[in-house]
Parts: C-alpha cells; sequence; structure tokens
C-alpha cells in the first residue's frame, strides 16, 4: 500500500530569502541616501569661500563705501559715531517715569500702568527739542496720561503697543508744534489689571 503525504493548505510557509532581501533592501537606500548627502556637503564646502577671502570682501567693500562717501562730500567715517543706517544721527531723550491708575466702572476692575518712556530725536535737533520739551513738560506730561488712561486692554497687551506708540507721538509733536520725536520707545513696561 503507498501512502499518500497529507498536506495541510492553511500553513503558509514563507520562503527564508524573503526576509533578508527585506532587510537588504533598507540597507541599500540607506547607502544611496548616505552617498548623496555626502557628495552634497562636498559640493557645498568647495563652493563657499574660506574665512580669508570673506574677511578680503568685507575690506574691499569697506574700501568702497569710504570711496563712495569722500566722493559725496561727506564722511561718517570722520565722526565718532558708528554708521548705522538712519538711525546713527539719532538720540534718545526720556520723557518721564509714568505711573497710572484708571477704573473701569463697567467691569469694576482697575488698571496699574508704570513704564519709562524715551523718545528719538534727531542730533542735530536735540537742543531744540530739550528747550521745547522744558518749556511744555507738564502739558507733554498730561497728553501722555491721558492716552494711557484712554487705551484698552487689547492695547496694552500688544508686544509693540503700536496703537499706543502712534498716539503718544502724534500728540507729543503736536503739543512741540514740531515734529521733532520720531519714535517713542517704552522701557519696563508692565500693567496689572485688578
Amino acid at each position: 500500500m503507498s501512502e499518500t503525504p497529507i498536506v495541510d493548505e492553511s500553513v503558509n510557509v514563507e520562503p527564508s530569502g524573503s526576509k533578508k532581501t527585506g532587510i537588504m533592501t533598507l540597507v541599500k537606500a540607506f547607502a544611496v541616501l548616505s552617498v548623496l548627502v555626502l557628495l552634497q556637503v562636498i559640493g557645498v564646502s568647495m563652493l563657499l569661500p574660506t574665512s580669508a577671502e570673506t574677511s578680503q570682501i568685507a575690506e574691499q567693500l569697506v574700501a568702497a563705501e569710504n570711496s563712495a562717501e569722500s566722493e559725496d562730500g561727506s564722511s561718517a567715517a570722520s565722526s565718532n559715531e558708528p554708521v548705522l543706517g538712519a538711525t546713527y544721527n539719532m538720540r534718545e531723550v526720556s520723557l518721564g517715569t509714568f505711573h497710572v491708575v484708571t477704573y473701569d466702572a463697567d467691569t469694576g476692575s482697575s488698571l496699574n500702568v508704570d513704564f519709562d518712556l524715551f523718545g528719538t530725536v534727531l542730533a542735530t535737533e536735540e537742543g531744540e527739542f530739550l528747550q521745547l520739551y522744558t518749556d511744555n513738560e507738564r502739558r507733554l506730561r498730561e497728553q501722555i496720561l491721558v492716552t494711557v488712561r484712554g487705551a484698552n486692554v487689547t492695547d496694552l497687551s500688544d508686544p509693540d503697543l503700536d496703537l499706543i506708540k502712534r498716539k503718544i507721538l502724534e500728540k507729543t509733536n503736536r503739543t512741540l508744534g514740531k515734529p521733532l520725536i520720531q519714535e517713542a520707545i517704552f522701557s519696563k513696561f508692565s500693567f496689572i489689571e485688578r
């Protein structure tokens, strides 16, 4: 009697080589990506200038800028002020330290605001500003206090305080009679709502 072997079809037998080919595919892909990244790094390092070349370019730019200034007849290099674009001829002036307390009857809360305020003026107009500031100091303080008291919490929560700065700039320049203050700068600004 010949016996026929019984085969169980529910058992799937995978060839042992398929696991190795999956891992080998990943290894090959990783190797190809590594080679591409290495080639890019080498290419970029060949294109970037060295530190000596960078300093040489900087010296050429400074020399070109100095020659352009000497052709114009004005030389910022001869003055003691550093050249920082349009702000090199500006001066900061103190407009005072302020403590403002307001009460909102609608919400029943009070608001305490503390800050130091500075303004920037052109260096050529600093003397004129100081004279007008001493003549109008109380009116300037009052305009600043009115502006801050009229501000709401969202205006005071703005990180740049843009709206309040614009209002203060407008009111202080109007009080001075001339647009001498170029920018309002807050220092040590804090407000507490209670």
